[in-house]
């Protein structure tokens, strides 16, 4: 645990601050570090160029140690460039901590931004040429922000405090007038609040409002690895005449020390977060004026050439349909919403290429034509992708955007396993063929397949209701790996080898795809002939497979094929060796749907059969061909052998 005091505006006031911090770190210490927000340095009495003479002298030049190592910001006042300047050079215990960033201070990572707003200077290049002459920042600058922005995307884990020298706006929105701090005004930057949003950090300590308050905590969006709450504290200036309180001691475990379920508890009476709030109503009405002047289809007539009169608007973007040549991977993917209609590909890729490098990028538009207003960004690396997360509540061409964890693919997918109706597979669908059933293991099953190409020809299925085997977990691919040893015991006893495959694509129809391996006997000679066949087949089709070696575990086995297909779909073909053929299946590839049949029907020596419907038989018929196969294969199943 890390013990930390907090204090709000200095003032000058270095040495009461000093005495009060020695104080309260007899009594109640020791304390690891302190860290003051607000002005650090006089605010009256000459400019920020004057010769410097205040009280922190003696702490510059060594005459004087501080109590405990202090950080602060609040860079600007009275002789302060001269002083900031002395002090990067000084050895002792008082550091400034710059004018924004993300620091790791006494095991913490602390996010910064110092100065207040301004908004002739925010965005003036005058201004930002004159910021730079001096290290401090009496008013931050966009670049400033943008630094802080771009520490964050860098930093990994999250913030576990963020100092600011004035309040963000909207910071009581949604609170009751019992909650609010009384006779205070409730006014504040807007882009502190923007910073707050986009830092999320577990407490937000700021000054400037020269009154102690301390909000009901609120509870931050889930990035998609659990939400967690921040705790905002305002704290008065230094010796204030009405005893408002101005220093504060917590004891912190640092973040990267925390559980997920010590980082993610939520106290009772938590609040939504207030910026948020204020955030959508400023999106939808930007959105709604934006939509109205650039919501059309005018990217059809503007990519084709065609001309047409134009009433000063902006240029609108084409759609983004995502290279063919990538392999999706959701678990490498952002989810960004409220992108502007005007942002071009260039424009998306440029602005995330700051957390690494963007391979791919999908932006469709809607059934009316207008573009959408959300896309899909894939990084090369998944810490590419959960930097990007943290840029959410940046602004792209003027318009707050909102980035997620893309968790619309396997990891979404493993989540949902309550059963599906309409679903064939799911055994607690009252119309699933149970008299197929063969063996039921903890987590898994084997069935006939209702069409079977021959009678040995069998299905393994997770019994809850995964899309894919990359859907499932560990646990149940596992035991599917069982199975599939036990079934190529069984058919090696009658002399015969395994081949099968497994197909996984997002079907709409009867509860969606229910991942389920087909897996078939078939004669020792076709078995070596088993590669060329799928490959052979595959080239009549205008497609091709990547070789996937044996490896020693399930384990290999899925990470082997994740790194092939991510969280794309896929066609993978199980050869008697052990080792696998693998196809991903691009975004609007025609894949032949009884591609696998063709092929294991093929090399059971019944290429009639590859139609399913062919192979159609009576119930009677299936129960014995059912129960002649219990019999054959209970001496290997997993769950009596």
């Amino acid at each position: 645990m890390v013990k930390v005091l907090f204090a709000g505006d200095v003032g000058g006031k270095v040495e009461a601050l000093f005495k009060r911090v020695a104080t309260v770190n007899s009594s109640n210490g020791p304390f690891d570090l302190l860290l003051c927000t607000g002005g650090f340095f006089a605010p009256a009495g000459g400019s920020d160029d004057a010769d410097y003479n205040g009280e922190l002298l003696p702490y510059i030049t060594g005459e004087k140690k501080a109590p405990v190592p202090t950080y602060f910001i609040g860079g600007w006042g009275h002789g302060s460039k001269q002083a900031l300047e002395a002090l990067a050079a000084s050895d002792g215990n008082v550091k400034y901590l710059g004018r924004s960033g993300v620091a790791a201070v006494g095991g913490l990572q602390v996010a910064f931004l110092d100065g207040t707003y301004s908004a002739p200077v925010f965005r003036s290049p005058e201004a930002a040429g004159a910021g730079a002459k001096g290290p401090g920042c009496r008013y931050y600058m966009e670049s400033d922000v943008d630094r802080l922005k771009l520490g964050l995307a860098k930093a990994e884990g999250d913030v576990d405090v963020l100092l600011t020298c004035e309040w963000p706006a909207g910071l009581c929105d949604g609170l009751p007038d019992a909650a609010k701090p009384p006779g205070l005004s409730l006014d504040g930057s807007a882009m502190c609040a923007e910073v707050a949003l986009a830092c999320r950090p577990r407490y937000h300590i700021a000054a400037g409002k020269r009154a102690f308050y301390a909000r009901t905590p609120y509870l931050n969006k889930d990035l998609g690895a659990g939400g967690h709450v921040t705790r905002f504290i305002g704290l008065a200036e230094v010796g204030n005449p009405n005893k408002q309180k101005w220093l504060h001691a917590l004891g912190l475990t640092p973040a990267s020390q925390m559980t997920p379920e010590q980082l993610t508890a939520v106290p009772e009476g938590s609040t939504v977060c207030p910026y948020e709030i204020a955030s959508k109503k400023r999106d939808a009405q930007a959105a709604a004026e934006e939509d109205e002047r650039l919501g059309s289809q005018d990217w059809r007539w503007q990519q084709r050439g065609a001309k047409r009169q134009q009433r000063e608007r902006a240029p609108i973007a084409a759609p983004s349909l995502g290279r063919k040549d990538i392999v999706k991977d959701k678990a490498k993917t952002a989810f960004v919403r409220n992108v502007p209609f005007r942002a071009t590909e260039d424009d998306i890729v440029e602005f995330f290429s700051q957390c690494g490098t963007v391979v791919d990028v999908v932006r469709r538009t809607n059934q009316e034509g207008k573009l959408n207003s959300f896309c899909h960004v894939q990084f090369d690396t998944v810490e590419a992708m959960e930097r990007a997360c943290q840029l959410t509540g940046s602004q792209l061409l003027g318009r707050t955007l909102h980035i997620d964890a893309s968790t619309s693919g396997a990891a979404g997918a493993a989540r949902a396993v309550q059963p599906v109706e309409g679903c064939w597979f799911c055994l607690s669908n009252p119309n699933a063929d149970v008299e197929l059933v063969a063996s039921v293991g903890e987590e898994c099953y084997v069935a006939l397949d209702k069409g079977a190409i021959t009678d040995q020809h069998v299905l393994v299925l997770p019994v809850e209701h995964y899309a894919s085997s990359l859907a499932a977990p560990a646990s149940t691919t596992e035991e599917m790996a069982r199975y599939l040893s036990a079934l190529r015991s069984c058919f090696a006893a009658g002399g015969k080898e395994l081949a099968g495959f497994e197909r996984y694509m997002k079907l709409r129809k009867s509860g969606g795809n229910h991942c389920h391996l087909n897996a078939i006997a078939v004669p020792a000679a076709a078995a070596k002939q088993a590669r060329a066949a799928f490959e052979r087949a595959a080239e009549r089709h205008g497609f091709s497979f990547t070789h996937l070696p044996k490896v020693a575990d399930d384990a290999a086995a899925r990470e082997q094929l994740r790194t092939a297909v991510g969280e794309g779909e896929y066609f993978l073909a199980l050869l008697p060796d052990g080792s696998r053929l693998v196809h991903p299946i691009a975004y609007g590839e025609r894949f032949p749907l009884n591609f696998g049949r063709e092929v294991l029907a093929q090399l059971a020596g019944v290429p009639q059969r590859a139609d399913w419907k062919a192979c159609e038989s009576s119930k009677r018929e299936e129960e014995a061909r059912t129960e002649r196969f219990k019999a054959a294969f209970q001496p290997y199943d997993i769950m009596t052998g």
